[in-house]
């Protein structure tokens, strides 16, 4: 699919119109951009140059929900210390505290999940890769991709407008009942809520 080109968001295949109308929101990014340019600097000059892609780039439509993809960008396995503070205060500037929460919470339900098929391979706490598309500005667009397992965070930034889709959070199991991550779960208010909806609705 990458050698179509991209025209859009489609329901019933047809492209939605107007979906991201070009407006200012009054909130400024610098935080973000702040958060993105010193987790940068944190890199080596290889790293660097891994983790950069033009801002148009098809890295935004590469990200892949199943395990076994390949990753572009540098990712967690790699990390040392300082880095992996620094790519968690990017993703912690750019989301809610619920939403950054949920993200470091499907990461541990990920190396849950390795502890349960004894599989580091494949699954893993640090299998995630980061991505910075563009150059990290307040006025010039720019963004960056978080592409692992149950979690894909696209973030777009233009000037104080900012764009988060897609997005793909999930977990399965959505709860460790066990070991060391136990207590650790992701959507459970969003799951009562659904399951309020489907009780309260008639057999019709």
């Amino acid at each position: 699919m990458l050698d179509e080109p991209y025209v859009g968001i489609t329901a019933n295949g047809a492209v939605e119109p107007g979906l991201f109308a070009i407006e200012s929101t009054g909130v400024s990014t610098q935080p973000v951009v702040d958060a993105a340019t010193a987790f940068i600097d944190t890199l080596d000059a290889e790293q660097q140059q891994r983790v950069a892609f033009p801002v148009g780039d098809l890295e935004w439509r590469r990200w892949a929900n199943v395990h076994i993809s390949t990753r572009q960008g540098v990712g967690f396995l790699e990390f040392n210390a300082t880095q992996t503070e620094a790519a968690f205060n990017l993703i912690a500037a750019s989301l809610s505290t619920r939403g950054f929460q949920t993200a470091r919470d499907i990461m541990r339900l990920e190396g849950h999940l390795s502890d349960l098929m004894n599989n580091t391979t494949e699954y893993g706490e640090q299998r995630y890769w980061l991505t910075i598309m563009g150059e990290p500005s307040t006025t010039q667009p720019w963004g960056w991709q978080l592409d692992g397992h149950h979690l894909i965070i696209n973030f777009f930034v233009l000037g104080d407008q900012v764009v988060m889709t897609p997005v793909f959070l999930g977990s399965e199991p959505p709860r460790a009942e066990s070991g060391r991550y136990a207590g650790v779960s992701i959507l459970e208010e969003e799951l009562a809520a659904g399951l309020r909806l489907v009780n309260a609705l008639n057999a019709e």
